[in-house]
């Protein structure tokens, strides 16, 4: 992984790039790495929920003996969340707009991940 101050940097890039509401790196059980929000956001909630989201899904995926989710796109009526892993131990989270392509923030979001995948 990269250093901690261009990790800041790459995450807080991506946001202007994707045009996102919010970008956050977070560990995969819920601390916050680095966080790009709105004023008034709790990240460590916010981390917390997405690690939970993502575990949830694991979980239930797992049940059914099928490999983990690689993303989670969350689909709402005034946004879109994706959170991505960024290796073993981290995730990579956008918030959009209900407008964004998801296909081309996907791929930004999936691009920046791997670039700071952690071991």
């Amino acid at each position: 992984m990269m250093a901690t101050g261009n990790v800041g940097a790459v995450v807080k890039d991506l946001k202007t790039r994707i045009g996102g509401i919010a970008t956050a790196l977070v560990s995969r059980d819920g601390l916050v790495l680095y966080a790009d929000v709105p004023a008034g956001v709790y990240t460590e909630t916010f981390a917390i929920m997405c690690a939970t989201i993502l575990g949830a899904a694991a979980t239930a995926k797992s049940e059914l003996n099928r490999a983990a989710p690689e993303r989670i796109v969350i689909e709402g009526s005034d946004s879109k969340t994706i959170i991505v892993g960024s290796g073993k131990k981290a995730l990579l989270v956008a918030v959009v707009d209900h407008t964004a392509d998801t296909t081309k923030v996907l791929a930004e979001v999936t691009k920046v991940a791997e670039l700071l995948k952690t071991s």
